[in-house]
């Protein structure tokens, strides 16, 4: 597994509660009064897993090391513009946090401030893992050997240990979970995964970022269907 694995992996998880945000965003407009408890819960998702966890290994192990390579111009300039990134979010959360108290304590513009700031969030995550995803985990790789890397995904394991993402995938699975309910009826069919980043595709899952139903066994994915954490193609997964 490449370091970029489990970078990838994360990044899916703060796609799924953009998506979340999202669909609260929907419901806000129609409703006057806010579900702070989800504020809360955001607030938490964003600082602690995003932010501390994922922007963590990014700016204190990859950043870090990329900064003792002979690096192009351009990446340069990518890494500059992935840590101004980073900052903005942080910023974006602390003023999410100081209108979620205005609002608690009835300050009528604190409404308003959440709405236009989760906006801000759904907006800013997309286009910050698209670049990093598409245009730089994948090239920075090339600076480093097989020994750093296997260093560095130790590193990473070691920086945020397991239990975090235990604990957010499981919150957003519930946040998920409360939106749509439904129940499949399928066969147990064997599991593929992914060399590069671990992901495992399990038939009993399907795979709802490529639209592939439960029930879909390996083999019968479209040629043109790759990993929805890092892209790779069906060629790069192995049986279990």
């Amino acid at each position: 597994m490449l370091p970029i694995g489990p970078l990838m992996k994360e990044h899916r998880l703060i796609e799924r509660m953009v998506g979340i945000i999202e669909n609260q965003l929907a419901k806000i407009s129609k409703q006057k009064e806010l579900d702070t408890g989800f504020i809360d819960v955001t607030i938490d998702f964003f600082q602690t897993y995003a932010d501390r966890c994922h922007h963590g290994k990014e700016e204190d192990i990859l950043f870090k090391q990329l900064a003792s390579k002979n690096l192009t111009k351009e990446d340069k300039k990518t890494i500059d513009e992935l840590v101004e990134e980073h900052a903005y979010a942080r910023k974006t959360i602390t003023k999410l946090k100081e209108a979620k108290n205005k609002y608690v304590h009835g300050n009528e513009n604190g409404s308003n401030e959440i709405k236009i700031l989760l906006e801000e969030l759904t907006l800013l995550y997309p286009r910050h893992i698209e670049k990093e995803d598409k245009h730089f985990f994948y090239p920075c790789m090339n600076y480093f050997t097989k020994l750093e890397l296997d260093i560095m995904l130790q590193n990473f394991w070691v920086f945020d240990r397991k239990m975090i993402h235990e604990k957010y995938e499981r919150i957003i699975a519930e946040k998920e979970e409360s939106t749509m309910k439904t129940t499949h009826q399928y066969e147990k069919l064997q599991k593929w995964e992914c060399t590069v980043c671990g992901y495992i595709y399990d038939p009993d899952k399907g795979d709802l970022k490529h639209v592939i139903n439960v029930g879909v066994p390996f083999d019968e994915l479209p040629e043109n269907w790759v990993c929805p954490i890092c892209f790779a193609p069906k060629k790069a997964f192995e049986k279990l």
